[in-house]
């Protein structure tokens, strides 16, 4: 009969475990994209087997599923244990830089989710921006009916436009630009001079989107590719798909693209070519730094209003683009943020470099996320509106002056 060992040390499960695989599964969602890791990365990140990882998730799928349904839940309860709006701010701020990765992971992976998923987190999501509407009007009960919900979007848009970058600051002062910054969208006058400035200056000036000129058969399967690859995701979608929803035969497809990824590279080759056109429309019409950051929060609000799937595609597929295209792409984006910064800085002199590309990321996300979301992308006035948020962020206003 064998006996124990009593000099034998027997390593011991962690009990944090789960949470530890989770957070590894996150980081490397948000850093590598879904498809470009494995169970295998996510268990060596742990330093265990991916048997050992299996004990615990089932796939890569649940992982996913968890790590985006945690982050969900946290934020639900973060609103709904608020007595009041200024209580839910300041706790997102001095919580927001531990959940970072997790509003990227529902931008630009939860779409890989299974749609019965994807439909309840997003149902979640609503109740979310529901409830911050509700503690919103409390505090401002004047508000035109329906503004809460676009401020409580604009709200969760700011605090979750710090997982796109890696602008870092001392933890500190983060915590304190993020809660200014959230004040501000919970806060701003809406219905201001800024926005009817913003309706006179666009009137007539508007040139009109792809979707708005007469669609050529490659263009139509262009946008098509656009379309579904923000729904679906690249790599979910087909040439046979892109080619069945165009109303188009496999060959018709590839006499205008070779294959898929040359269609991606033309949508994300598109998307800049229109944004850098209307940026120099709108700078060449500025006579101060002022009518400059103007122009150019304009140009991006009707860019994005038009382009809205294009805006997904370049919010979560790049990574897809071969090295090349990607690196080019990557370098247009940096360069695209470093305008900004430059043009904010010709406004407010002086503005701190990091904070300033924060505030920045925060109002393009704003922007982002609003044309996206279902209910207010009904809006008639939602440009005007993103107009006075956007102008508000980037100047550090709340009400009318």
């Amino acid at each position: 009969m064998r006996t124990a060992d009593p000099n034998r040390v027997t390593a011991r499960r962690p009990p944090d475990r789960k949470a530890r695989i989770l957070a590894a599964a996150g980081e490397l969602f948000c850093e590598r994209g879904y498809h470009n890791v494995s169970v295998a990365d996510v268990a060596a990140a742990v330093e265990i087997t991916a048997p050992a990882l299996y004990r615990h998730f089932r796939g890569k799928p649940d992982l996913l599923l968890h790590f985006v349904t945690g982050a969900i839940e946290r934020i639900s309860a973060s609103v709904q244990d608020a007595p009041d709006v200024e209580a839910y701010l300041r706790d997102a701020a001095s919580h927001g830089l531990e959940r970072r990765g997790a509003a990227t992971l529902w931008q630009r992976e939860a779409r890989h989710l299974p749609e019965a998923n994807h439909e309840e987190l997003r149902r979640s999501l609503s109740e979310i921006a529901d409830r911050l509407g509700v503690l919103i009007r409390s505090a401002r009960p004047e508000l035109p009916e329906g503004d809460e919900e676009l401020l409580a979007w604009s709200v969760l848009s700011v605090l979750g436009s710090i997982s796109g970058h890696r602008v870092s600051l001392p933890r500190r002062r983060f915590e304190q630009l993020l809660y200014r910054l959230a004040h501000i969208a919970a806060y701003r006058q809406l219905g201001t001079p800024d926005g009817e400035a913003a309706a006179a200056d666009r009137s007539g000036s508007e040139s009109p989107g792809y979707e708005q000129l007469a669609v050529s058969r490659r263009e139509d399967i262009l946008n098509t590719a656009i379309r579904l690859f923000d729904e679906r995701g690249f790599q979910s979608v087909s040439s046979d798909d892109i080619g069945q929803a165009a109303g188009a035969t496999g060959p018709s497809i590839y006499k205008h693209f070779p294959g898929k990824t040359d269609l991606l590279v033309a949508a994300v080759t598109r998307g800049g070519e229109q944004r850098r056109a209307g940026t120099a429309a709108a700078l060449g019409r500025a006579t101060t730094p002022e009518e400059s950051l103007t122009g150019l929060l304009r140009s991006y609000i009707e860019f994005a209003l038009r382009h809205s799937h294009l805006i997904g595609l370049l919010i979560g597929e790049l990574d897809q683009l071969p090295d090349k295209e990607r690196k080019a792409s990557r370098q247009v984006q940096r360069d695209y943020l470093a305008l900004w910064v430059r043009i904010l800085d010709d406004v407010a002199p002086g503005l701190d470099a990091a904070e300033a590309k924060i505030t920045v990321c925060a109002v393009l996300t704003m922007i982002d996320n609003a044309v996206r979301t279902r209910s207010l992308g009904e809006r008639p006035d939602l440009a005007d509106r993103l107009t006075e948020l956007g102008t508000g962020l980037l100047l550090g206003r709340e009400q009318r002056e």
